[in-house]
């Protein structure tokens, strides 16, 4: 499993120059950044276990009308076309004082990996129009890999890297880049144990 990891952490972002460094591990959650170059914003992931089958982990992560009541800071989450495992997705975030919302379309691609399995994201800003209620993602790469560990719990590591476009405060962007995966985190796990 360890090798896996190690794997996928090599490709899952290919854009990234820097290593990850751990920032936190705290309320059931690991957090790393990365610098990446030619920006301020660092890339983050989140390791988390989950005391669930991975099956039921898949579910919530595909069941996009329940994503805003789990994940940080989400205010919708909507089908454009194909299915939420393999298709295109719209969603908003909020944006934090006194900064605006931010909206993104991306590529969704699921595909397993031994014991795992990994839905891909890539933003595509130009597959939907602007709309006058937010600041356009313009750029945007995540991934979840979910492990079985046992038939009882599940490995989950979100990773994202993206320029959140506009003007937003340095500290402001990179607070938010450690606070996302910990808090969308133990949101998932919150959602998956109801």
């Amino acid at each position: 499993m360890k090798y896996l990891f190690a794997l996928l952490c090599c490709f899952s972002l290919p854009a990234l120059a820097g290593e990850w460094q751990l920032h936190s591990n705290r309320d059931g959650v690991e957090v790393f950044t990365a610098e990446v170059p030619g920006q301020n914003l660092k890339a983050f992931r989140g390791v988390a276990v989950i005391d669930a089958p991975m099956d039921k982990v898949l579910d919530v992560l595909a069941d996009l009308p329940r994503m805003p009541s789990w994940f940080y800071q989400m205010r919708r989450a909507e089908l454009v076309s194909g299915n939420p495992t393999e298709g295109r997705i719209y969603f908003v975030i909020a944006g934090i004082w006194p900064v605006s919302d931010r909206d993104a379309v991306i590529d969704v691609d699921t595909h397993n990996i031994n014991d795992a399995v990994m839905i891909q994201s890539i933003g595509r800003p130009a597959a939907k129009p602007a709309q006058s209620c937010c600041v356009r993602i313009p750029s945007l790469q995540s991934s979840w890999l979910v492990s079985s560990l046992s038939s009882t719990q599940t490995q989950v590591i979100f990773t994202t890297q993206s320029h959140p476009g506009g003007v937003i405060p340095l500290w402001l962007a990179n607070r938010v880049a450690v606070d996302m995966p910990r808090q969308t985190l133990n949101g998932l796990r919150r959602e998956v144990m109801q």
